[in-house]
């Protein structure tokens, strides 16, 4: 999406999944617009994604967005949401139980722009199940009692515009369009937060958490050593609706920074580190108590599942932590008027000071390519890809996309000229592969046997560079064919039926006796004709913790 509107060269990954910022991009939308308030209003209805700024203009405006989310494989997000299209026609009943099993429900149409976003991603749909509230439902105008509703894509069949909602009989088929909601991710939940900083005290973020200040002050609950975590979490809650939050951890980067932001006027912070000499023995004792400076001060940590996390000794003032009598100095914390470098000092239990909490998610990573498929580390999109080829078991284009799907992949594709060479290494036998382009639909117009197929005009959406495209998302479009091609009329369009796409190996023929080398050259093909083939599939995304 971030390469159709032109934001393509702005494009940045999320730097693995513990980062505290998701995918972005700047989308160029040829809306004009000549405030703030209009261009955002512009970018949240095109772009479904966190809008992180609006930048107003003529004739175009740009969106600076965020994808914060983590989708499972053949999931695509929009608007905080994880879809995916079955294209299999079914009844209304049926298509629940469909979702339910996916883990997953029928989607709910909870925003106006929703439907046309749908329409934009997926290629081939004419009309699919969907749930909306009675607000959006009250005065439909195709309305069967007891009946089911339906997003129309194309509304011919009930006499509607196109994109238009109807309820429909009970025995009528369509396809499904599932949804769930995806958990927290890190970038979420520093994108929630820094929106909970907006409203409340200044977010601070490190490159390791972000951090927010709560309103309360407490003390050290000396029987529960998980009160303040679970404090965090019903705080964060509302900002964080299925994550958890815990107590700050004091590292010296966040140390540092409240210095710098003097932490929202306070003049200590209070931290969830206590001693390891903490015992009601000592509260009780009539005598003074000192203990060695190096005592072991430690706090409970959620992000350590539970355990006990020991404070690093570089995080303290100097001579601390000085504890001393009657137990006085069992908890610790900040204070931010003290000169040189930042750090944590014994205090009091009793001590009342803010507390500070940070957000705990699960971390997601890629795990391996399954049996029989090999990697590629797709590094400019942050994505790993698995690759399968199936030689000497030749079929044609549905067949192919058929057994792929057996694998949970489709017909593969490549995102650089770099992807295709790993392709051309894993083809073990001479002639040709097909692989996941296909011919745009409006298209088919152009082309002969010995004429191009496509159009001159580079502006063009079928020009040689968009006349074909990649489908089931299994590489980025506009593809990267335009170095490949077998002939300077290719693809050709050959009898207005070569709608498919094969790459080659070996020595080819072309016209007539003509013969070439053919290694990593594109040409358009029937898709009823039987090739070699490429499955392919997005790595599997499983959570650490």
């Amino acid at each position: 999406m971030c390469e159709f509107w032109g934001g393509g060269s702005t494009y940045k990954p999320r730097e693995g999944q513990k980062s505290l910022r998701g995918d972005t991009c700047s989308f160029t939308l040829p809306f004009a617009s000549d405030t703030k308030e209009s261009a955002r209003m512009i970018c949240e209805e095109y772009v479904p994604y966190h809008i992180n700024e609006a930048v107003p203009g003529v004739p175009d405006t740009v969106c600076k967005a965020e994808a914060t989310l983590v989708c499972k494989n053949g999931w695509i997000q929009n608007f905080g949401r994880c879809y995916k299209m079955w294209k299999e026609m079914m009844t209304r009943d049926d298509a629940g139980k469909h979702c339910e099993k996916e883990g997953a429900t029928v989607a709910f149409m909870h925003r106006e722009a929703l439907p046309f976003r749908i329409k934009e991603y997926f290629t081939n749909v004419y009309q699919f199940w969907i749930d909306a509230s009675i607000a959006i439902t009250k005065d439909l105008i195709h309305d069967v009692e007891n009946g089911n509703l339906l997003l129309a894509i194309d509304g011919y069949p009930y006499n509607l515009p196109n994109i238009a909602l109807a309820r429909v009989a009970p025995d009528v088929k369509a396809m499904v369009l599932c949804e769930y909601t995806p958990p927290m991710t890190q970038s979420e939940s520093s994108y929630l937060l820094r929106k909970y900083g907006q409203v409340y005290f200044p977010t601070i973020e490190t490159s390791q958490a972000t951090y927010v200040r709560t309103a309360s002050s407490l003390n050290r609950n000396i029987n529960n050593p998980t009160a303040d975590d679970d404090y965090c979490t019903r705080v964060l809650k509302p900002f964080i609706p299925d994550g958890k939050a815990q107590s700050a951890i004091p590292t010296q980067e966040f140390m540092n920074k409240l210095v710098e932001m003097r932490a929202g006027g306070a003049a200590i912070v209070r931290t969830s580190a206590f001693s390891g000499n903490a015992n009601d023995k000592d509260r009780k004792s009539k005598s003074c108590v000192n203990y060695d400076k190096n005592s072991l001060f430690r706090m409970y940590s959620k992000d350590m599942k539970g355990k006990y996390l020991t404070i690093d000794s570089s995080n303290w003032k100097k001579n601390e932590p000085n504890e001393q009598c009657d137990a006085a100095t069992y908890s610790s914390g900040i204070v931010l008027s003290r000169e040189g470098k930042p750090g944590l000092e014994a205090m009091s239990d009793a001590r009342y000071a803010p507390l500070y909490c940070q957000s705990v998610v699960s971390e997601y990573k890629y795990g391996g390519c399954p049996d029989g498929f090999k990697e590629f580390h797709r590094k400019q999109l942050g994505q790993k890809w698995c690759h399968m080829f199936i030689g000497n078991n030749m079929k044609n284009y549905a067949d192919a996309q058929a057994h792929c799907q057996t694998m949970g992949a489709w017909l593969s594709g490549y995102s650089s000229q770099e992807e295709l060479d790993f392709m051309d290494q894993l083809i073990t036998v001479d002639g040709d592969t097909l692989i996941g382009a296909r011919r745009r639909d409006q298209c088919s117009r152009f082309g002969t046997d010995y004429s191009r197929g496509y159009d001159e005009d580079p502006s063009s959406p079928c020009s040689r560079k968009w006349v074909f495209e990649w489908k089931n998302g299994v590489a980025p479009n506009p593809p990267d064919f335009e170095p490949n091609w077998a002939h300077a009329v290719e693809p050709n369009h050959g009898t207005y039926d070569e709608e498919c796409l094969i790459v080659m190996k070996g020595i080819r023929p072309y016209i007539g006796s003509n013969q070439f080398n053919g290694d990593k050259k594109l040409n358009d093909h029937r898709c009823s004709d039987e090739f070699n083939f490429f499955c392919g599939m997005e790595a599997l995304i499983v959570v650490v913790n």
